[in-house]
């Protein structure tokens, strides 16, 4: 009896393919025949699941979208408000291999997409769930009331865990993951601050 193909197995370990590709040779070495030698099958069947090559990047950066939240889900388990913010937002910086990759997958599709409608609006919307969920921890773990500049607190702390995680893998020497997590504490103790500037205990 013939041996029976998890298709949803296959597509994602065809888009890992994609990431370990992308780390090592960038976007122009994004090619159809590197991804089906990584993912160790054909070119022919690695065309059967995905149209071209633009349909296996948006479905990789999917996957890892997914991958992510997951995560942070996970995370959000247990922990008081504050250090469920933080558990989250250290979901978004390389420190650990698993993480590096991802970002290293993440910033060269954030300048792939820069020009291609279809993969920037993939971009947006995953960006959007971001910010909502980084704007609900943020929220819970403010003093009450809520100040009324929350979502520029958010868009700024999103705006360092991208700027942090980008010069991380970019010169990883200088910033190595103590210095992540003391930047990120530093960040969150600001905005996690009231309106009068007191930050929170």
């Amino acid at each position: 009896m013939p041996k029976q193909v998890d298709q949803a197995e296959r597509r994602q370990a065809m888009s890992e393919a994609v990431w370990r590709v992308v780390a090592e040779h960038g976007m122009d070495g994004l090619t159809l025949r590197a991804v089906a030698t990584a993912a160790g099958c054909t070119t022919g069947m690695l065309t059967h699941y995905f149209r071209d090559k633009r349909a296996l990047l948006a479905h990789a950066r999917s996957l890892m979208h997914h991958r992510m939240a997951g995560r942070v889900e996970t995370l959000l388990a247990e922990g008081g408000t504050r250090d469920r913010l933080r558990s989250a937002c250290e979901q978004a910086l390389p420190l650990d291999d698993e993480r590096r990759l991802e970002t290293l997958v993440w910033a060269h599709f954030q300048l792939s997409a820069r020009t291609d409608p279809e993969l920037l609006q993939q971009h947006a919307t995953a960006h959007a769930s971001w910010l909502r969920r980084l704007t609900g921890l943020v929220r819970d773990a403010l003093p009450h009331p809520e100040p009324p500049d929350l979502h520029e607190r958010v868009a700024g702390l999103a705006a360092c865990l991208d700027g942090l995680a980008l010069n991380a893998v970019t010169d990883p020497r200088a910033y190595p993951p103590d210095l992540q997590r003391h930047v990120l504490t530093t960040h969150l103790n600001l905005i996690l601050a009231t309106a009068k500037g007191n930050a929170t205990s």
